[in-house]
Formats: C-alpha cells, sequence, structure tokens
C-alpha cells in the first residue's frame, strides 16, 4: 500500500478493540448469512448471494467468492453481486476477522497469514457447496493480496483471479519498507496502518457513508498488520510462478492507497497464458465504487471476463498499459546506519559513534546527498553535504558530495565526501569513504578533518517486490579519524564501530 498512509506512528499504540461476532440473522441485501469457524475457532461471519433457479434448482455458470480489504467487509459488495447473481453467478463472501461483523481484534490478526489461512478454508468450503462448478477468486485492496497469495497456496482448484487494486507494491521510499518491518517487531502495537477515506473513491459520498459506517474500523492498524502485510508481498512475489490460472489484474491510474505498478508488474511476471491487465485513467482504489457510472463499468468489465472463462464470448486481452504508474521504479538507493564503539590513540581508548544517511539515485548516473554525525573524545562534529553526483555502473555504486560542517568547537568547515558501496557481493555488503572538512576559519584555532575507512554488513535484503529491496543487518565500520592544525601534522586516531544498516534499494 502506498506510505501516504502506511506511516508508522510510535508514539501511539492501535486502537484495536477486540469485539465478538456481530450476527447479520436478516440481511437486507438478498444474501444470506451463516457463521464459518476459522482454524482456531474465530467466529467469521459469511455470505452468499445465490443464483436465478428454473424448476426450483438454482442454474449456476460459475462461482465467484470476494474478499475484501481494509476499512471493508462483505456486505459492501451487495450491488456487484447481485449483478453477478443476474448472470447466473453464485457469490460468496465473508468479513475477514477482525472486520465488519466477524470476531476477533479490530484489523490485528495474530499473523497476517491466518486472513490467508481463513481464506483457503472457506474456498474448500464453497467448493463443497458448488460441487463441480468452477470457481474465481476475487479481491480487492489488502484482500487482493490476500486472494493473491491464497491462489498460489490453493492453485490447482481455482479457475480464475480477479484483483481490484492489489496490494502488491507500495509506492513509497524502500526503506520505510525496511522501518515498518522492523516496527512490526519491536513497536507491534504502534498505530501503522491510517488510511484517509477520501482516499478511497473520487466520490466525496462514499467517504461520508464509510465515516459513519459503524462496521467499519475507523482507528489506525498497528504495525504488526502493516508488517505481515509487507512481508505477504514478499511471499506473493517470490512464488508468483504458482500463478498459471487466468488472471485479470485492474488499477485505477489516480489510486493513492495502492500502487498500480504493482499490478502490471504481476501481469509481467506470472507464467498464466491468460492475463489481463486493465489501467482506468484517472479512478480512485476502490473502482467499483466510483461515481458517475465508472464503478459500473468496471463491474460490467469483470462479469464480461468471468462470462468469457465460463463458455460465453472471449473478451480480447488489450495491451499492456506502457505509461507510468505509480510505483514504478525510481531508482533510489537509502541507507541509515547507526553505530558505537572506541576510538583509540596511543594507549588511550575512549567511546565513538556515528549516525550516516547516505540517499542516492543513480540511474546509473545521477544525484548523492549525504549527512553525517559523530562524536569520539568528547568532540562531535555534524556535515551535510547536499551536492553530489552517484555513479552505478554496476554492482558498484560510487559517489561525491559536498557541503557544509560544524567541527569541533563549533567551527564552520567546508566538507566533501568520497564514498563507494558493493552491494552484490553473496556474503557481504562492503562500504568505503574518504570525509575531509577543512574549516574555514584558518587562524590559529582552525583545523582540518579527515576520516577514512569502510564498512561492511551482513546482508539480510529481500524483494518486497519485482524493482524494491530492503533490509536490515548488523554492520561493522572501522578506519583513521585526523586532525591537523594549521601549524602542525596530522594527529590520527583508530576507531571501530560496531551497530545496525537499514539499507533500501528501487
Amino acid at each position: 500500500m502506498r506510505f501516504a498512509g502506511l506511516v508508522v506512528a510510535v508514539v501511539a499504540c492501535a486502537h484495536t478493540p477486540n469485539l465478538p461476532l456481530r450476527p447479520d440473522p436478516t440481511p437486507q441485501d438478498g444474501s444470506t448469512t451463516w457463521i464459518f469457524k476459522a482454524r482456531d475457532d474465530t467466529q467469521l461471519l459469511a455470505r452468499s448471494w445465490q443464483a436465478p433457479t428454473v424448476d426450483a434448482k438454482p442454474v449456476v455458470r460459475g462461482v465467484v467468492v470476494i474478499m475484501h480489504g481494509l476499512k471493508d467487509y462483505s456486505g459492501r459488495y451487495a450491488a456487484f453481486a447481485q449483478k453477478l447473481v443476474a448472470r447466473g453467478y453464485a457469490v460468496y463472501a465473508f468479513d475477514l476477522r477482525g472486520h465488519g461483523r466477524s470476531a476477533g481484534p479490530r484489523v490485528d490478526p495474530d499473523r497476517w497469514t491466518d486472513y490467508v489461512d481463513d481464506l483457503d478454508r472457506f474456498l474448500a468450503d464453497v467448493e463443497k457447496r458448488e460441487p463441480g462448478k468452477p470457481v474465481f477468486l476475487f479481491g480487492h485492496s489488502m484482500g487482493g493480496a490476500i486472494a493473491t497469495r491464497t491462489a498460489e497456496v490453493h492453485a490447482p482448484k481455482l479457475a480464475g483471479l480477479m484483483l481490484s487494486g492489489p496490494a502488491l507494491a507500495v509506492d513509497a521510499p524502500p526503506l520505510l519498507v525496511v522501518a515498518t518491518a522492523i516496527a512490526g517487531a519491536l513497536l507491534p502495537g504502534a498505530a501503522a496502518l491510517k488510511l484517509d477515506n477520501h482516499d478511497f473513491s473520487s466520490d466525496p459520498a462514499n467517504a461520508a457513508v464509510m465515516d459513519k459506517d459503524v462496521l467499519i474500523e475507523q482507528g489506525p492498524g498497528p504495525a504488526r498488520t502493516a508488517a505481515g502485510l509487507v512481508d505477504g508481498m514478499r511471499l506473493i512475489w517470490q512464488d508468483a510462478d504458482l500463478l498459471t490460472m487466468p488472471v485479470l489484474a485492474m488499477h485505477g491510474t489516480a489510486d493513492r492507497l495502492t500502487a498500480p505498478s504493482g499490478s502490471r508488474a504481476l501481469i509481467e511476471r506470472v507464467p498464466a497464458a491468460d492475463k489481463s491487465l486493465r489501467i482506468y485513467d484517472g479512478y480512485f482504489h476502490d473502482l467499483i465504487h466510483e461515481p458517475n457510472g465508472k464503478g459500473d463499468k468496471v463491474a460490467d468489465d469483470m462479469v464480461a471476463w468471468l462470462d468469457g472463462h465460463t463458455g460465453g464470448t472471449a473478451v480480447p486481452t488489450p495491451p499492456l498499459y506502457a505509461g507510468h504508474l505509480g510505483g514504478d521504479p525510481r531508482g533510489w538507493t537509502q541507507a541509515v546506519e547507526l553505530a558505537v564503539g572506541v576510538t583509540h590513540i596511543g594507549s588511550n581508548y575512549s567511546s565513538a559513534g556515528e549516525l550516516i544517511l547516505d540517499v542516492s539515485r543513480p540511474r546509473p548516473l545521477g544525484w548523492y546527498g549525504n549527512l553525517d554525525a559523530h562524536f569520539a573524545n568528547g568532540d562531535r562534529s555534524i556535515s551535510l553535504r547536499p551536492l553530489g553526483i552517484a555513479f552505478k555502473p554496476a554492482i558498484v555504486a560510487l559517489g561525491v558530495a559536498a557541503g557544509m560542517a560544524l567541527v569541533s568547537g563549533p567551527q564552520l568547515a567546508y566538507s566533501g565526501k568520497v564514498w563507494f558501496d558493493v552491494s552484490g557481493l553473496p556474503l557481504v555488503h562492503l562500504g568505503g569513504f574518504v570525509t575531509y572538512d577543512p574549516t574555514i576559519d584558518r587562524g590559529a584555532g582552525g583545523h582540518d578533518e579527515l576520516r577514512l575507512g569502510g564498512s561492511l554488513r551482513l546482508p539480510s535484503d529481500r524483494y518486497y517486490w519485482p524493482h524494491a529491496r530492503a533490509g536490515v543487518g548488523p554492520v561493522l565500520v572501522g578506519g583513521r579519524a585526523c586532525t591537523k592544525v594549521p601549524v602542525g601534522d596530522f594527529g590520527c586516531a583508530w576507531f571501530a564501530l560496531i551497530g545496525l544498516e537499514l539499507y533500501g534499494a528501487d
């Protein structure tokens, strides 16, 4: 999902009340409801809309199982379900645990994969209720990610997979992805999934309805759920080769919550011979709830696709969308390092530490900027170098940056850095640097500072979607820090640090 909505707010806890099942004994949408139990006995509200009958027997050309997303539940798909029923499809859906009328902590499963297991079990139940009928799975938003992952697990039995605005990629710096994963591990209850109701549809009335809907949890979801979704994306792309059934992916270009590039990448990646991408220009996230007939068009496109896979006229496959889409790779590389250790000069040892932020966009030649903060021997310095160039011809990236610094005193200094990074090695991630900060005041109190060294990080990078790589791992840093006054020679100390580095690249 787009990280405008996936922001880890570690200053507050998510509001996740644990609610019991809220039955719907007399639904007003033409559906029949029942209680479906998950593996851990969590009670889930399930519903179905049945196809028309002839001579008291239902005439079913196929079955559609709907999987809703965040701030959503099965009852919101009644109009779409009735359109499907009119075309001869039986429709089944259920409220995710912690959503709608189902029981459980709101938007807070123990594991994100519990959603996948619940859907997998529900599909098995539907197949028993509709023996011999082709079963199609439709997933929207986070439900699209759940459906895609479930299709990988359930693959041999599905007749097709339909996705609307699926959460398969994030339109955000990849470094924020690993930060979300860390927050999920260290601060699982921190507020993270804060989604604006106005971002779902271009119709303001839709947001007003969502605001008042007591079945929609309005509070932010916790970091545990956000981290689980991000890791679910990783699993989806890891096993995308299992998606051999027909696939239809749909996305709006104005989607602010999920990255449309994820839908295109999926269609490019999966081995299915029958796969189709539909991009709707100017549409928001919740495609079937778009106003002015737009939602009806999307629903009609899905019905036509289903008809073409159940004996009707096949729908021509449109050419793959070639324009820019949100979430397309930008070529950014980012690293944050935090380390502490010691310096050694003569027979003396003292504490030392550093915080370093490197940001570059080589592609293969482009901008590079850097922020360094150091302390050692009681002295502190900070350097900001926004004027730089980076070059990455292959696995090695090179950068040069210039700016200003405040060095011990504090004194204002010019500042420069030369940096390299090797990210394609199998066992380690290597880096090296030289920094030079000559003070502007060249009087007796002025001095120059020189640092040179290298770093070694154990690789833990993972691909969360095809072009985005991120990770965090232990890092060792070592080298020499030297100071020279105008009338003297450089005095140098060794330093050795250990810490963590967060890394991301797209």
